[in-house]
């Protein structure tokens, strides 16, 4: 019950894609985007064609690693076949303390799954993706309804780690094309 997985190295899986998309045939790499923290993991999927993200859900990590298996599960469910995880460094590119906690689950995912993981610099992706919902979902400075307003905002983006997850997934993606 493993998911279709590449064991190929990032720039094998990524040159290869490209070259077949030259030809007749088109490959299709579906990807899950997941930003990792401490209380908890945000999840995104990719389109079929591995070109948009959109958030998924959000897991909140136990500390026997159960987590792993659920994520797992999404992979076999969705038909992933690589993983984007954040890479979590600093500005001036220091690895934040999180990243021994990324690395182990890194290290069980890949134990469980075998898919391919891809590490993607996450620096301003949480910020970025606030910076947009903000705009999508702006107060009126001239609301007559404060609390209504506020809760609105609150509830549009109570699901952020799902958000920063597509955000940064989308990241990738853009990435990918431009290779």
């Amino acid at each position: 019950n493993r998911p279709l997985c590449h064991s190929s190295a990032y720039d094998t899986s990524r040159l290869f894609r490209k070259y077949l998309e030259c030809g007749s045939i088109r490959v299709y790499m579906k990807y899950l985007g997941i930003d990792y923290g401490t209380k908890k993991i945000g999840l995104a999927k990719s389109d079929e064609a591995g070109q948009f993200a959109f958030p998924h859900s959000i897991i909140t990590p136990k500390a026997d690693m159960s987590h792993v298996k659920d994520i797992v599960n999404i992979c076999v469910k969705e038909g992933v076949n690589d993983v984007v995880i954040g890479r979590s460094i600093d500005l001036k590119g220091r690895d934040n303390p999180i990243e021994e906690k990324i690395e182990a689950f890194i290290e069980a995912f890949i134990e469980q799954s075998g898919c391919t993981i891809h590490r993607y610099d996450e620096r301003m992706t949480t910020s970025g993706a606030q910076a947009m919902l903000r705009s999508t979902f702006t107060q009126s400075a001239n609301s007559k309804n404060n609390a209504a307003n506020a809760k609105a905002v609150r509830e549009h983006t109570k699901d952020d780690d799902a958000k920063v997850a597509a955000y940064m997934l989308q990241g990738f993606l853009d990435m990918q094309d431009r290779v």
